[in-house]
């Protein structure tokens, strides 16, 4: 662990100490409980996400080679990939490594690292247009909200221009890059090099199949809000469809921005807290509703850290595959 991560660690913690100093904790907890048989269908529905996230990375793999590869074994490797990123201190890259690893020898490395760097790359645009249309749903439908209207919108810009920002920044490295033909001699960094090079050729040649992906990564944040609304109703809360998701459109952006907290350790219940509080229910409903999904992120988590560790057992590594 960084320092950074060290960090941005101890500041979820501290926020969530402050919550819980703050608040009726233990209404909060007794609340969560009551979700009691419900969370069966928590955790169940998660797998439609997961399924939506598959198909998103599926379709950032040049077709050749997702041919040769079963949706269910990219299934099982981006639920795998989660779970570490979730449970391991690396700001989401310890995940990515473990997907390229986990797709094994019998795929170049570059071929490997692109294609879970360009699913990336469409899930961060899937992010960004959530959070944008989180934020202008938020100024032009809730009447708390609406005053700030013009610096919801201005965030909104500001989101879109940074990630048009770092996908030209990457394409631009990408154009730069010459692919090396030295095959099993080539080093790492020559190899990293040619993960640019591929990903522009994928762009350049399937701009379809890129905009597909980052839809799919879309409509698995948008099923958030079937989640949100059930949580909201086991808790005895009623909303409507527009309010689910408006909240986890709300959700999307301040989980992107506290990306790198291991484990949204603090960052899930305050965040939801926040929501909550904004969009004039009682904070403690929002601390609630953090605590019952974080239970679920770290249930999945869970399986897919273990679904890691089994399958790595039963891949054959790739000999130039980094260490995760």
């Amino acid at each position: 662990m960084t320092k950074i991560e060290a960090a941005m660690l101890a500041a979820g913690l501290f926020m969530l100490a402050a919550l819980l100093a703050k608040m009726d904790a233990a209404a909060a907890l007794a609340s969560a409980a009551a979700v009691g048989p419900g969370f069966a269908l928590i955790f169940g529905q998660e797998i439609v996400a997961h399924i939506l996230n598959a198909l998103g990375w599926k379709l950032a793999i040049t077709p050749g080679m997702s041919a040769k590869i079963k949706f269910r074994d990219i299934l099982m490797m981006r639920i795998a990939g989660d779970g570490v990123n979730y449970l391991t201190p690396s700001a989401t890259l310890a995940g990515e490594w473990a997907r390229a690893a986990l797709m094994g020898a019998d795929h170049p490395l570059e071929q490997r690292l692109s294609s879970v760097a360009l699913a990336k790359i469409t899930q961060t645009l899937a992010m960004a247009a959530v959070s944008a249309a989180g934020l202008a749903l938020a100024a032009h439908s809730h009447a708390g909200l609406r005053a700030l209207g013009p610096q919801l919108r201005n965030g909104g810009w500001l989101i879109g221009a940074i990630i048009v920002f770092i996908v030209f920044l990457e394409a631009r490295a990408g154009g730069k890059a010459q692919p090396q033909t030295s095959g099993g001699t080539a080093g790492i960094w020559a190899k990293l090099k040619d993960v640019d090079a591929t990903i522009m050729s994928f762009l350049r040649l399937y701009p379809a199949r890129f905009m597909l992906s980052a839809g799919f990564f879309a409509a698995a944040y948008l099923w958030g809000a079937f989640e949100a609304y059930w949580i909201c109703r086991f808790l005895g809360m009623a909303v409507t469809v527009k309010t689910a998701i408006l909240i986890e459109m709300l959700a999307v952006l301040l989980d992107g921005i506290f990306f790198a907290v291991p484990g949204k350790a603090g960052t899930q219940e305050a965040t939801k807290t926040a929501i909550f509080a904004a969009l004039g229910y009682p904070p403690s409903d929002g601390l609630a509703f953090g605590i019952v999904r974080h239970i679920r992120e770290i249930a999945w988590a869970v399986c897919g850290f273990a679904l890691y560790y089994f399958r790595r057992t039963k891949t054959a590594a790739a000999p130039s595959a980094p260490p995760l």
